[in-house]
C-alpha cells in the first residue's frame, strides 16, 4: 500500500479501509467506518478517488459527518 494511503488510514478514525485500485485502471476506494457518511451524501460511505489528493481533501473532517455513536 502506498505511504501517504496508509498514513491516511491510520490518522483518520472514520476510515474503515482503503483499497488503491489503480493499477487496475480503477480508483481509490475508501469505505468510512461504521457511523460515519461523506457529508455532500447522507448515507454513503464508499467512495472512489481518482488520486491522492482527491483522497486527502474527500475524507478531511470537514468532508465527513458522524452519524452515530459507535461503541
Amino acid at each position: 500500500m502506498n505511504k501517504t494511503i496508509s498514513q491516511l488510514l491510520d490518522k483518520r478514525r472514520w476510515i474503515a479501509h482503503i483499497d488503491d485500485e489503480r493499477d487496475l485502471d480503477n480508483s481509490i476506494i475508501v469505505t468510512l467506518a461504521k457511523g460515519w457518511d461523506f457529508a455532500d451524501e447522507a448515507g454513503c460511505g464508499v467512495r472512489g478517488f481518482d488520486s491522492i489528493a482527491e483522497l486527502r481533501a474527500g475524507t478531511a473532517k470537514s468532508s465527513v459527518v458522524q452519524t452515530m455513536i459507535v461503541l
